[in-house]
């Protein structure tokens, strides 16, 4: 029953995901075909499809999870992933095939069947790595219950794009080391900067309207060129790119852009886990905590975007004066950027709170920094030191509080915890004789140690608090000797299961929380806990 919903509930939203997009293709075609400037709608209309794309795409995928999370009421985890992906290649496959269409009619573009084939399967490869990636941290906390793996979410995105990026760029289109003789200018400008042996490679983008060049290459640096930009860029033109690329080289931006993300990863972990850490030790009321946690991962993941984007601006912009320095003459170059933004339909001029989160500055900030400089002969040198070291020092003191307040000081959730609790009975199960059996039959007695002390109920929380590989525990089977109850003030007690000789946990939760509320019972290893449970039990004997 479950999965015929599954599947009515996957038809739905890409019956209805397909009925948008469909009028979203018509508007665009019909604004196109009625615009009196193509070259500036097809530019405009481009940027507006993007963002259609990207809404809709966000709001259907927020709607079937939601939809999806209510038909399993939060059982089915399996299920739940397996349908997310599959409307995820589902909603992937509508937006290929309308981009194609929509590109066909305002750009005149005319794919080669063997782009869309490869099209198809390297963007497939891409997003199975991307989504795995991408899930890890969801599974983790869906699995164990911990919201701390919702902090990995931004960074495990990042690297999933990261990775499907280069994916698609290594696999989509055909490459072939461009033989320079043929191209004089080309090999006139690698000989001025001393690169005669540095590889030219040709990305042949068949059909596509990609017109770009690249510094690729951590190690062992390669310039990259599309077949578009070769065919319609001048050569002057041309090579005043080039020189920006090898610009990106001299002053080693792919490594310097590397460590820089590396960074901005560890700044962003140290984060959100040290004011977690002093939020949990110094907030007793935890009325509020739920919200601490989206304010904070807020905050968290737009400074890791700010500061990923901020690196990889900060060196166009040192790239653009490297041409200058290099004595191109400024018109040829803004020329140049000019023919780059208008053959990808790019906007050349976008609001400051969108370029902060871009990659490269817009082109009209690019052009006013080329006209200054020339005017001002500013020397600029980018801070890519200066941000390290104070990014650097932000995560010492970060750490340094994560560990200092959520490792090694007592844990002011269990002071905030013990003052609702009432008490902890402590059960264990003692084999004995059974009364009257001569076969040697054992029956378990029930011995009973009720905890008051608050001292020693934060002693017990601290121990269960610290439980390891915590998983659901489908049909796990195990031979317990305790049980934990922990009665709450007006609430219904918590109840753990534990076998000393295995240090199995088992939580249990009630069938009204598990439907209501969406408390999930685990299972998990904690072998400390026999340790400090049985010491109320060592004057028992049997």
């Amino acid at each position: 029953m479950i999965w015929i919903r599954m599947l009515g509930l996957d038809l739905a939203c890409i019956a209805f995901y397909v009925i948008v997009m469909f009028i979203i293709k018509n508007y665009i075609i019909s604004s196109f075909q009625k615009s009196k400037n193509k070259e500036e709608a097809a530019t405009k209309l481009n940027t507006f499809f993007i963002w259609s794309v990207f809404v809709v795409s966000t709001a259907i995928g927020a709607l079937a999870g939601f939809s999806m999370a209510a038909i399993l009421k939060v059982k089915g985890l399996r299920e739940f992933v397996l349908f997310m992906i599959l409307l995820i290649f589902e909603i992937y496959v509508v937006i290929m095939f309308f981009t194609n269409k929509i590109h066909e009619k305002i750009f005149d573009q005319k794919l080669k069947g063997l782009f869309v084939i490869r099209q198809f399967v390297v963007v497939s490869l891409g997003l199975i790595v991307m989504l795995f990636i991408d899930f890890v941290p969801i599974l983790a906390n869906l699995k164990t219950d911990n919201y701390k793996y919702t902090y990995l979410l931004p960074v495990s995105i990042f690297i999933g794009f990261y990775l499907f990026w280069l994916i698609f760029l290594n696999l989509q289109y055909p490459k072939k080391e461009l033989k320079i003789d043929e191209y004089p200018f080309i090999k006139e400008v690698l000989k001025k900067f001393n690169l005669e042996d540095i590889k030219v490679i040709l990305l042949e983008t068949m059909g596509q309207k990609f017109a770009n060049l690249f510094a690729a290459g951590v190690f062992k640096p390669q310039l990259l060129v599309t077949s578009y930009a070769l065919e319609n860029l001048k050569e002057d033109q041309l090579a005043a790119i080039m020189v920006h690329e090898i610009g990106h080289i001299k002053r080693n931006h792919v490594r310097k852009i590397l460590l820089g993300w590396v960074i901005t990863i560890f700044y962003y972990l140290a984060f959100v886990f040290g004011f977690d850490s002093l939020f949990n030790y110094f907030m007793l009321d935890s009325t509020f905590f739920g919200i601490f946690i989206i304010v904070l991962l807020f905050v968290g993941t737009l400074q890791f975007c700010l500061l990923i984007s901020y690196f990889s601006r900060i060196a166009e912009i040192e790239a653009d004066l490297f041409v200058l320095k290099s004595g191109v003459d400024r018109e040829v170059y803004e020329n140049a950027l000019k023919s780059i933004y208008a053959l990808n339909y790019i906007k050349g001029n976008v609001s400051k709170p969108l370029e902060k989160i871009q990659s490269h500055p817009s082109l009209k900030k690019r052009i006013q920094i080329l006209t200054d400089a020339e005017k001002t002969l500013l020397e600029y040198s980018p801070p890519f030191k200066k941000v390290y070291g104070m990014l650097v020092a932000a995560i010492v003191v970060l750490f340094g509080s994560y560990i200092i307040f959520g490792i090694l000081l007592p844990n002011n959730n269990l002071i905030k915890d013990s003052t609702n609790i009432e008490k902890i009975k402590l059960i264990k199960y003692v084999p004995a004789p059974s009364e009257g059996s001569g076969n040697g039959k054992k029956v378990n007695l029930r011995v009973e140690k009720n905890i008051t002390d608050k001292k020693e109920i934060q002693n017990i929380l601290r121990c269960i608090s610290k439980t390891k590989t915590k998983s659901d525990f489908a049909n796990t089977l195990f031979e317990r000797d305790y049980e934990i109850e922990i009665y709450k003030k007006n609430s219904q007690p918590l109840i753990y299961s534990f076998s000393s000789s295995s240090g199995v946990v088992m939580k249990y939760v009630l069938a009204e929380d598990f439907v209501k509320v969406g408390s999930r019972p685990w299972v998990g290893v904690n072998k400390e806990l026999r340790k400090v449970i049985s010491r109320y039990f060592n004057s028992i004997e049997n």
